[in-house]
């Protein structure tokens, strides 16, 4: 899918978090900017497909597909607007759909378990005592932006949903609601969040991680809301570009989640980014030169009739070059209580430099007695080394994590 397309169905902002039952004031765009926005950049908002109805129709959570019981009249819910109105849907689970665009990822931090996620949130869902005439009206829906938008969140029912492992501020821009003729609502909008994930780093540096944004509503449970993963609104930039990491999907899943403020379970979307480490720097700064550090040391072998000390000084060397990079790169990664690839490769390279000490010992001694079984051992040594150390390598790099 393009990424015009993409754009199209999903980057159109929303607002819906809100905190101890009062919104969130992020800076508020001027009506003329959120015109041209919604010109640009989302050309779906209003605009109706090939059999007439409104652009979220397809969505699975559109009124043309849900089939809620007769709701309130519009009447009694504007009587009610002052207070938190019910859920539209009487008869059960209301379905809201939630959809992510990813339009950047920053600060991905290992250490702190934390990135940088900023994007287009966007969440669908039907109100049938919103619906309209569009005859009388004079168009099919109404778009609210800025304050309006605000004061209209105010008068209607909305999930209330919060990201539920942010660990700073979020930046909100660019909302946008959209109520359609027939009561299908899109609200919209451009965040900026800071979340906490899991960084498992077994296979690190040439590792995978999933980047989860994890939302849950604080007012309404199971039994009153059911989040879908809504595809018709998630995506992610082709223009991504971030620095030593490739994105190579995005999703979203549902699940149920015990609360301590409630018996009843609540529904928790998670948008989950499958990012892969672009391996290059590690393969060019650490693995070619911790490689040739090795065979480097390899060159006693064709040093027979040298002692045991000069043998052993360039062993010794890259002993010492090994346990360097260890605590360079030991600075760059968090405390985990287990092995990484690349700890692997360390000390595997660590102690097969440790053993050519120990056979430059042996052929020491040998080299008293017996010249030519001195001779013999580092001979076989010239083939044995290095195919235990790529054997090694293959094995970590096949069956580490």
């Amino acid at each position: 899918m393009a990424w015009r397309n993409r754009i199209a169905t999903s980057a159109k902002p929303s607002i819906w978090i809100r905190t101890n039952g009062r919104f969130d004031r992020p800076t508020i765009i001027s009506s003329l900017s959120a015109a041209v926005w919604l010109l640009l950049f989302s050309p779906a908002v209003g605009a109706e497909n090939d059999l007439g109805k409104p652009a979220g129709a397809k969505s699975p959570a559109a009124c043309s597909q849900v089939d809620y019981a007769e709701p309130a009249s519009i009447a009694k819910r504007e009587a009610a607007a002052s207070t938190i109105t019910e859920p539209p849907n009487p008869g059960g689970a209301t379905t809201v759909g939630v959809g992510f665009f990813v339009n950047d990822i920053r600060g991905i931090d290992p250490v702190r378990d934390e990135f940088q996620f900023r994007g287009y949130v966007q969440i669908l869902w039907c109100d049938p005592r919103l619906r309209f005439d569009p005859e009388l009206e004079g168009q099919r829906e109404r778009v609210f932006t800025g304050e309006r938008a605000e004061n209209q969140y105010k008068q209607m029912w909305f999930p209330s949903g919060y990201p539920v492992n942010k660990v700073g501020e979020i930046t909100f821009s660019e909302r946008v609601l959209v109520i359609h003729h027939d009561g299908t609502i899109e609200s919209s909008i451009n965040v900026s969040v800071p979340l906490a994930t899991h960084f498992d780093l077994r296979r690190f540096p040439i590792d995978r991680q999933i980047l989860e944004l994890q939302v849950e509503s604080y007012l309404w449970s199971r039994d009153h809301l059911q989040f879908i993963h809504d595809e018709t609104i998630s995506g992610f930039s082709d223009g991504i570009d971030i620095p030593e990491w490739n994105i190579e999907a995005v999703d979203g899943r549902v699940s149920e989640v015990a609360v301590m403020r409630s018996d009843i379970p609540f529904s928790r979307y998670t948008l989950e980014i499958e990012v892969a480490r672009k391996p290059g720097f590690y393969i060019w700064k650490v693995f070619l030169p911790l490689i040739v550090i090795v065979a480097i040391s390899w060159s006693i072998f064709w040093m027979t009739d040298e002692r045991f000390s000069g043998r052993s000084r360039i062993s010794a060397t890259g002993v010492l070059t090994v346990v360097a990079y260890q605590f360079v790169f030991a600075e760059n990664l968090p405390r985990v209580g287990y092995l990484t690839l690349l700890d692997q490769v360390m000390i595997g390279s660590f102690g097969l430099l440790a053993v050519t000490v120990l056979e430059s010992l042996l052929v020491d001694r040998a080299n008293r007695d017996d010249p030519a079984k001195a001779l013999q051992i580092d001979r076989t040594c010239r083939w044995l080394f290095p195919t235990i150390y790529a054997l090694m390598l293959a094995a970590i790099a096949l069956f580490a994590g």
